[in-house]
């Protein structure tokens, strides 16, 4: 077994392998993105979470250049012990470089599912329904499933050391409101695989560092299929409140 230690040199290996794979990847067919996000967290002694998402994403490629920007503010409740409900809306404007921009907003209503296998080794659900409204006619229903599995390497009273360490897979299948939009075009169903650490800064804030592939093909057949985008994403959690009376703190689910 690695110690901590040990296993904190492996993670910054690993930041850096994330890295080398994204500027490789520059050459492949591959769609390039880049996010950047701060995600304030607000927690309540009440079990109750108010979360923010603001954020900016550009894509790299040639024949479609655009840049998003977009907000997602959310609440959550604790459940029970397990389960917690979630809901939020989110705003998303995509300014395109040859084509008309877009504007988009996305209400959503989710549920969650905490289980802690060991005192590090933590693993999550998390299924959201979403309605994605856009200016033109292409709204849709989009159904969202994850699975994801967290390593705690040290808590967050360790200021700027490393975290956690996060695997997870999600399922995405989508419903055109429109019977004229053709599905195979669209990819009605896909997947994606992201890989992430994150490192605690002072106090409960702490920065995240994600790489993730995304498939257009479902979760069991993403072992023939090629990436169609891969996303490199840097998020602040600037955090306040309760967080030790706070149930949800601790589960560390995004929503």
């Amino acid at each position: 077994m690695l110690k901590t230690r040990e296993l904190g040199i492996f993670i910054d290996k690993i930041a850096i392998f994330m890295f080398l794979i994204t500027v490789l990847l520059q050459a492949s067919d591959s769609e390039q993105r880049l996010r950047l996000e701060i995600r304030p967290q607000l927690y309540t002694d009440s079990n109750y979470a108010i979360q923010g998402n603001l954020g900016v994403e550009k894509v790299f490629d040639s024949n479609d250049d655009w840049i998003r920007y977009y907000i997602r503010p959310s609440v959550s409740q604790v459940l029970d012990h397990n389960w917690a409900l979630h809901g939020g809306l989110g705003f998303y404007f995509t300014d395109y470089q040859d084509i008309e921009n877009n504007v988009e907003t996305r209400p959503y209503l989710g549920i969650s599912h905490f289980y802690p296998l060991t005192d590090k080794w933590k693993m999550s659900s998390y299924f959201r329904v979403e309605e994605r409204c856009h200016d033109s006619n292409e709204d849709s229903t989009r159904l969202r499933f994850r699975l994801r599995t967290d390593y705690i390497i040290n808590p967050l009273s360790n200021d700027d050391s490393w975290h956690k360490f996060m695997l997870s897979l999600e399922g995405f299948k989508s419903y055109f409101h429109d019977s004229e939009i053709d599905s195979v075009d669209t990819f009605d169903k896909e997947s994606q695989l992201t890989l992430a650490i994150e490192r605690g800064l002072s106090k409960q804030d702490r920065v995240r560092f994600e790489l993730s592939w995304r498939y257009q093909e479902p979760p069991k057949e993403i072992s023939t299929a090629s990436v169609s985008t891969v996303t490199f994403r840097i998020q602040y959690y600037p955090v306040w409140g309760e967080i030790l009376r706070n149930k949800l703190f601790l589960r560390g689910i995004e929503y």
